[in-house]
């Protein structure tokens, strides 16, 4: 009974040693662990223009040697495991790290369509080149400060995928659904939409819908920040405060986010007046989309426009073809209203690639 109560605490003791990378003395032996270094980092190329006609084919590869763990006395060191996460940065001082991901083997692969999307979601232009900095971090315990690796500039020239919108999907805090979406329309890195959430709603942005995605956006790890963008693996969830319908923009170039309480959308013309709260537009929740009955004697005119808030420089006017308005935070034309008599107005802002109306 004592040799095996021995045999165990034995076993206890050169583990604490392996994970501590230090040397211990167990019962008159000394057990060291060494070889844990900084990684030497390699990749396949320094520049890389993406290309969709090459989708799937290998765009870049990540290697690297973290050497070799290895205990003395003739013990295994398979057991003494050494986390790996490899880090992006845009600033080769990796000021914040944009994102990361851990891996369990000792290199990493992107396909053009991969390394496209982890580009774009970082901000990156298509068509321009420009510099992503690389590098790994080696971690063997929380008591050992972790290793890093030589730091690499790869210049990446991504493209725009055809039809494609550039989306950021608003997940939940579990990453079970991803109930609502902003969109760049103008592919600059500015993203807004309007979503439909409960008070102290937690959620995160993504720029795929799934938990994997290559870029995760939540808040920095810092009290007062709720409106910072930050990727970093040590990220705290995004929150609001504010229950309801709410428009938010979100700018990655800056790493921030905004949200404005849409307490009423209003249609407002020749009908009415001009009135900015004499016809107001109501959420149908089971749908998700806002309605207004209207009555006209004859064609507007001027055409109409629906206002957020009540605001004359917040509202929904002209777009690019019928069906479609757009949004303006300026003066701007309404959209055509050529019909006479009651019709309902329908407006659906659940896809912010294009805001839609019908009228019947």
């Amino acid at each position: 009974m004592m040799k095996t109560i021995e045999k165990i605490y034995r076993a206890g003791r050169l583990f604490t040693c392996a994970i501590a990378a230090m040397a211990c003395e167990k019962s008159g032996d000394v057990v060291v662990a060494t070889g844990f270094s900084d990684a030497e980092l390699s990749a396949t190329t320094e520049s890389v223009v993406l290309s969709e006609d090459q989708k799937d084919e290998l765009a870049l590869q990540l290697l690297w040697n973290t050497g070799e763990m290895q205990l003395t006395g003739g013990y295994d060191a398979k057991s003494v495991a050494i986390k790996t996460t490899v880090q992006f940065s845009l600033d080769e001082a990796f000021t914040t790290v944009a994102r990361s991901q851990e891996v369990g083997s000792a290199s990493l692969s992107y396909t053009h369509t991969k390394f496209n999307e982890l580009a774009l979601a970082l901000g990156f232009e298509p068509d321009e080149s420009t510099p992503l900095y690389v590098r790994v971090l080696s971690q063997l315990a929380a008591n050992v400060a972790p290793k890093y690796s030589n730091v690499l500039r790869i210049a990446v020239t991504p493209y725009l995928p055809l039809g494609a919108a550039d989306y950021l999907f608003m997940a939940t805090n579990d990453f079970s659904a991803f109930p609502w979406k902003l969109c760049s329309r103008e592919e600059d890195g500015r993203y807004d939409g309007f979503v439909r959430v409960d008070q102290w709603y937690n959620f995160y942005l993504t720029s795929e819908e799934s938990a994997a995605a290559e870029t995760i956006y939540g808040s920095y790890p810092e009290d007062g920040n709720q409106y910072r963008l930050h990727a970093g693996a040590d990220r705290w969830n995004l929150w609001t405060s504010n229950g309801g319908y709410l428009y938010l923009q979100a700018d990655v170039n800056a790493l921030t986010w905004s949200e404005t309480v849409v307490q009423s959308l209003s249609v407002t013309g020749d009908f009415n007046g001009w009135s900015t709260d004499a016809t107001p537009l109501t959420y149908d929740s089971g749908r998700n989309v806002w309605t207004a009955s209207i009555t006209t004697t004859e064609a507007e005119q001027w055409g109409i426009k629906i206002l957020v808030n009540g605001d004359w420089g917040f509202f929904f006017g002209v777009g690019p073809e019928e069906g479609q308005c757009t949004l303006y935070r300026a003066d701007a034309s309404g959209f055509p209203y050529p019909h006479v008599g009651t019709h309902t107005l329908t407006l659906d802002l659940s896809d912010p690639k294009a805001f839609r109306y019908t009228v019947d």
